[in-house]
């Protein structure tokens, strides 16, 4: 939510606290939701699209070895169209 409201540095802290939540109760299913959120705040953040891009592919590749498809899904679909909304999904 802190992403789309565009409050980048709270969106920064809550994947922080996420990225410790997953490392305190090992939830690893959740990792590539994470990383696909850091990767949609490199995007807003306008940094370089080849780093947003590398972020992408990695949450694509760790969503898939953790099975979790949806996540895998959505990444696939923010390196199709990059230029989506971050409100699209």
């Amino acid at each position: 939510m802190w992403l789309a409201a565009g409050r980048h540095e709270d969106a920064a802290v809550a994947l922080k606290r996420a990225d410790q939540a997953v490392r305190d109760h090992g939830q690893r299913y959740a990792e590539g939701l994470i990383l696909l959120m850091r990767a949609r705040l490199l995007q807003a953040r306008g940094e370089p699209a080849t780093a947003v891009r590398a972020a992408t592919e990695s949450a694509r590749t760790r969503s898939a070895e953790c099975e979790a498809h949806l996540f895998a899904e959505r990444a696939t679909r923010l390196l199709q169209n990059p230029d989506r909304s971050l409100t699209e999904g």
